[in-house]
C-alpha cells in the first residue's frame, strides 16, 4: 500500500511540475495573442476609416442596449 501511495504522490508531483512549465510557456503566448488581436482590430479600423473612439462608442452603445434587454427580460420573469 505504501509503495502505491508513494508512486501516486510522485506522479502528482511530476504532473504539477509539467503544468507549471506549461503555464510558464503559455503566458507569453497569451500576451502575444492579445497583441496580434489588437493589431488586427486597428488594421480593420484603418481599412474602414473608423476611429478607435467611434468603435468604442459603438461597443458601449451595444453594451447599454444589451443591459436594457436583460433588465427587461428579468422584469418579465419576475411578473
Amino acid at each position: 500500500m505504501k509503495k502505491e501511495l508513494t508512486a501516486v504522490k510522485n506522479r502528482i508531483k511530476k504532473l504539477k511540475d509539467k503544468k507549471a512549465l506549461i503555464d510558464k510557456q503559455l503566458e507569453p503566448l497569451f500576451i502575444r495573442e492579445e497583441e496580434l488581436e489588437n493589431e488586427e482590430i486597428i488594421a480593420i479600423c484603418r481599412k474602414n476609416n473608423i476611429t478607435i473612439s467611434d468603435l468604442m462608442a459603438k461597443v458601449n452603445r451595444e453594451k447599454a442596449e444589451l443591459k436594457k434587454e436583460r433588465a427587461n427580460e428579468n422584469q418579465f420573469e419576475k411578473e
